[in-house]
């Protein structure tokens, strides 16, 4: 019923198309430049789910879920971690016993986020806000990266994508309300040295939310469950550690949270971090391929991970699987 759900539409007569193109166009640039009248969504006793919330940008986001009266899933392999976001729920009063609940959930294996998906149905209730925020990055030119790394890159960063998806849409489908958020970054957008694996995972990314939007268009269902993707440039989280950040300074994670929560309440379809970043990734692409050659050498873009490291105890790896391998680092 629900895959029949998205299956099916008759085709729009070109009039609607062209009257739904205008109304699309012209709340965007209300939206633009009027941000402070955009209506934000009651997220109370909404149930929010995060994963990699254990540390960084998730962590972040599922305390500002908290403070505004959400309840909060925090999906997570570093239990240290998941621990330390209920100590700090904990600081500021909330319960973690009714508002905040914590999964250990290795997202590169579909059948864990089956299960875990099941759990959280029938002992939480639906989720309304799926945020796709794990990742892992192993900052290395593609030739010496290990095909170990090249597979947790994909995994986490992409199918884990999938897999979560598919265990929550459905039921958003039958609830007729949800909402998707995706957390890429501007490499979905740019290919950058060293950043292959990572680069081609956020291509990915770019890729499913935009196709993910349009079978829900497809299927009249725009109006009733959203989806957003973030795209931010480096975050000083850890996670880039030793990359140099070229002509834009390093995000502070907590504007970052801010902005993300931010564009969810107001459901915006993306979000570029800066926001400038956007309109010069749109002039880039408008320049002959040969051309962003130079450019990147004029920015500095081939020095940006030379000296790369990372998180200095990456053991532990939130949202995903446990390697031995030293050069991969959660992301957010």
């Amino acid at each position: 019923m629900v895959q029949e759900s998205l299956a099916k539409k008759s085709t729009s007569n070109r009039f609607r198309t062209f009257l739904w193109f205008l109304q699309c166009y012209l709340q965007t640039l209300y939206d633009y430049l009027f941000p402070f009248l955009v209506r934000r969504k009651d997220v109370r006793n909404e149930i929010v789910l995060i994963t990699g919330g254990g540390s960084g940008i998730g962590q972040l986001m599922a305390l500002r879920f908290l403070r505004l009266g959400a309840k909060v899933i925090v999906w997570d392999i570093n239990s240290d971690g998941m621990k330390q976001t209920r100590l700090l729920a904990e600081e500021e009063n909330f319960s973690t016993e009714d508002n905040l609940f914590t999964f250990i959930v290795d997202i590169t294996k579909s059948s864990e986020v089956y299960a875990a998906s099941k759990r959280v149905r029938e002992e939480i209730g639906p989720v309304n806000i799926l945020i796709n925020n794990a990742g892992v990055v192993s900052g290395k030119n593609l030739l010496d990266i290990s095909d170990a790394n090249i597979e947790l890159t994909m995994k986490v960063n992409v199918l884990a994508h999938f897999y979560t998806i598919k265990a929550f849409l459905p039921e958003m489908i039958e609830q007729q309300k949800g909402h998707i958020v995706t957390i890429a970054s501007v490499a979905g957008d740019v290919g950058v040295c060293s950043l292959s694996d990572y680069c081609a995972s956020k291509f990915a990314n770019v890729g499913l939310d935009l196709s993910l939007r349009m079978e829900l268009a497809k299927a009249d269902l725009l109006d009733k469950i959203k989806t957003t993707i973030v795209k931010p440039y480096f975050i000083s989280t850890g996670m880039f550690g030793g990359a140099y950040p070229g002509f834009f300074p390093l995000l502070k994670p907590e504007n970052v949270a801010d902005q993300i929560v931010e564009a969810i309440l107001t459901e915006q379809l993306q979000i570029t971090l800066p926001w400038y970043l956007s309109w010069i990734i749109a002039l880039l692409h408008w320049f002959p391929s040969k051309c962003l050659v130079p450019i990147n050498d004029f920015i500095g873009g081939y020095e940006w991970m030379a000296n790369f490291h990372g998180r200095q105890e990456p053991s532990k790896m939130n949202g995903s699987a446990k390697l031995e391998i030293n050069n991969n680092h959660i992301a957010k």
